[in-house]
């Protein structure tokens, strides 16, 4: 099938932020033109001591008792609990005990327990006095940051509300306010209406590539039920999102292309939608993203769509 390529380049706007996207996507490209040359983070020798040795903050017990995933400090935090000049706490989530898997070869199964060991982190950190947002996130392959080749996650608990996040839930409110709904039920909607950048959907979940993609192959992952946070996510939403976040990364996996994903939970003082936003890292922001903010995508997100869904090779 031939790959819908725009004949021109076209800016886009945000659902419904202040921000600004290039959709200019080149004559004849292909996803494997975006392929690394590198080999990923995976090890040529299979150890990782430091998994074996750390203690374990939390565990989450597999077949036979044995750990499935597991908690531990991170060894080289930037925020302690006992700095209160840089307060917080850094933890990173062992995916699995197996070295050399990707994120995207672990079983469905072994998904769910790494998103529930997520759960209960955000839940046990969120506790902790004066931390006010607590950030998970996972950084996959050199250019998104992988600084460990086991497979992991991270969390982050922060003394203060991350001024993106303020932003967009100021714009969020802005939004109800004049609309009186949500904007990422309604941005939902209107995708699942559009049905040109629809990657998946269920009865639960939804999968769409944001009409405004900031990078190549970006995917937003969301509960089709108006929830704020991650820890309330029903058992078949979980699933279906351990579903459709495997068949992603095993896509970006297969041309090597590194990328972060992340919970975006609403803030405290809000009822906001929770998002899983996937963001590749294929191509290295200059000159224009740096000094403007306005971002050149040179994958348009319709193209995007039919290459998750093997529809374009």
């Amino acid at each position: 099938m031939k790959a819908p390529i725009t004949p021109k380049s076209e800016i886009r706007r945000h659902y419904f932020m202040n921000q600004y996207v290039v959709i200019a996507p080149k004559r004849n490209l292909r996803p494997d033109s975006f392929a690394s040359a590198s080999n990923g983070h995976k090890l040529e020798t299979p150890t990782s001591p430091m998994i074996e040795r750390d203690p374990a903050i939390a565990e989450i017990k597999g077949e036979g008792g044995k750990w499935a995933v597991k908690v531990i400090p991170n060894a080289f935090p930037a925020l302690t609990l006992d700095n209160p000049a840089a307060y917080g706490q850094q933890e990173i989530i062992v995916e699995t005990p197996e070295h050399n898997l990707e994120f995207s070869e672990l079983s469905h199964d072994q998904i769910l327990r790494v998103f529930k060991a997520y759960g209960d982190r955000i839940k046990k950190l969120s506790q902790l006095p004066r931390i006010r947002y607590v950030s998970v996130f996972k950084n996959d392959g050199p250019e998104a940051g992988a600084s460990i080749a086991h497979a992991h996650s991270q969390v982050m608990a922060l003394p203060l509300i991350p001024p993106a996040l303020e932003v967009e839930a100021e714009a969020a409110d802005q939004y109800f306010d004049q609309f009186a709904s949500c904007a990422y039920c309604d941005l939902l909607n209107w995708e699942v209406k559009q049905s040109v950048r629809v990657i998946y959907e269920d009865k639960s979940v939804c999968a769409v590539a944001p009409y405004a993609s900031r990078f190549p192959f970006e995917a937003w992952i969301l509960p089709k039920r108006h929830i704020g946070n991650f820890t309330d996510l029903s058992a078949a939403e979980l699933s279906s999102i351990a579903i459709i976040l495997k068949n992603l990364t095993l896509k970006l996996d297969s041309i090597k292309i590194s990328y972060n994903f992340f919970l975006q939970n609403s803030l405290s003082n809000h009822d906001h939608h929770f998002v899983l936003k996937l963001e590749p890292r294929p191509n290295v922001w200059a000159g224009l993203e740096l000094s403007t903010e306005v971002i050149l995508n040179p994958v348009n997100p319709e193209y995007a769509t039919l290459w998750y869904k093997g529809k374009i090779k």
